[in-house]
């Protein structure tokens, strides 16, 4: 399923690219295509419903399994501020990263500094921040060689401090880990102790620059399938949410889109759009609504007609997770719906308050 930017109403200042929506829509335009189904309106409809034997195409029911792909994955690391280095520039310590002067030896290292430069004595600053390993070591060489005609040198990180990722939620021990480059998800939620017994793994989900990336942990943690295991990068965020959140989302053409909970085990899909207020405006009844269930990697999507939705609304019944789209034109959603998810998946000001105090952690 491949979306244009033009089909994504980037003409709407609304909705204009912004760096949350151009991560969306580069996620978006990463999708696979769609594969539609054979399906019955059984497997949406509560247990003891009948429906009279129509054609699904006359009940307004279409059904497509969604898969998404990922970009190729790089296992790279770029230098950042606070990074320790140690530099070694053979035959002459006057320029590699200082030792301690006890009986140790041990190296104290270089620091990068604020401004992205380290200081080597007699060169001056260095620029360091967003070089990797090899562009530095190329670089310092170029500024070495105006004392050493053919330096020998090697670099290598003592500590990463630039730069972190997160993993919270219901996991032993959530907080920020530090990006080296080479690690990967699989390796970060190891870091965090693993996840508890109450963790959700089906709906737990990966966020980066604003965006959800299409991988199912439970696919990965559970089922053995590494071809999704990114490696984690600045800003990672890693959640796992309780398997005892009973939660629905509603968005799109409604009056209030946001999470409605599942009381007592039982939710209905013309409850939950009347929790959201009802749709937005009269038009709105002439377009689809669309159920999405399932992993963020392979989502089934439930395409219905409003006139399906009155007959048998009160009959289709909502698992925790599902995510109803009222959608406000043709397939503009499915950018929408991703830029309006993610805020509500753990409160209406979820991301905002999540993405700040990472922010303030990696100061």
């Amino acid at each position: 399923m491949r979306y244009s930017a033009s089909e994504m109403d980037a003409s709407n200042p609304l909705h204009a690219p912004r760096p949350l929506v151009a991560a969306l829509i580069l996620l978006l335009a990463a999708c696979g295509g769609p594969r539609g189904r054979e399906g019955s309106l059984d497997e949406l409809l509560a247990a003891g419903s009948e429906v009279a034997d129509v054609p699904l195409s006359a009940r307004g029911l279409h059904v497509e399994v969604v898969s998404t792909d990922l970009p190729p994955q790089v296992m790279e690391y770029r230098i950042g501020p606070n990074d320790v280095l140690n530099i070694v520039v053979l035959d002459h310590e006057e320029f590699s990263s200082p030792r301690a002067r006890d009986y140790t030896g041990g190296v104290l290292g270089t620091v990068v500094r604020k401004d992205g430069q380290v200081h080597i004595p007699m060169v001056g600053p260095v620029p360091a921040a967003g070089l990797t390993l090899e562009e530095f070591q190329e670089m310092l060489r170029e500024h070495l060689g105006r004392f050493v005609k053919t330096p020998h040198l090697s670099v290598d990180i003592l500590r990463y401090e630039s730069q972190k990722f997160y993993v919270l939620g219901e996991v032993n021990r959530p907080g920020a880990f530090a990006v080296t480059g080479a690690t990967t998800l699989l390796e970060g939620i190891g870091l965090a102790g693993g996840v508890k017994p109450e963790g959700n793994l089906e709906r737990a989900y990966v966020v980066r620059d604003g965006a959800l990336l299409p991988i199912n942990l439970a696919s990965l943690l559970l089922r053995g399938d590494t071809s999704r295991n990114v490696y984690m990068r600045h800003m990672d965020l890693v959640y796992i949410p309780s398997a005892a959140d009973q939660t629905v989302y509603v968005l799109g053409e409604v009056l209030r889109p946001g999470a409605v909970p599942i009381r007592e085990s039982r939710l209905n899909l013309a409850q939950a759009l009347a929790e959201a207020g009802g749709l937005k405006h009269v038009e709105a009844r002439r377009r689809s609504i669309k159920l999405i269930r399932g992993s963020w990697q392979e989502p089934t999507v439930y395409t219905l007609k409003y006139d399906t939705v009155l007959e048998l609304g009160d009959r289709i019944r909502l698992e925790p997770g599902d995510r109803v789209v009222v959608t406000p034109t043709t397939l503009t959603t499915m950018s929408r719906y991703m830029e309006q998810i993610l805020p509500f998946l753990q409160g209406a000001d979820y991301a905002t308050r999540i993405y700040g105090q990472a922010a303030a952690a990696g100061r």
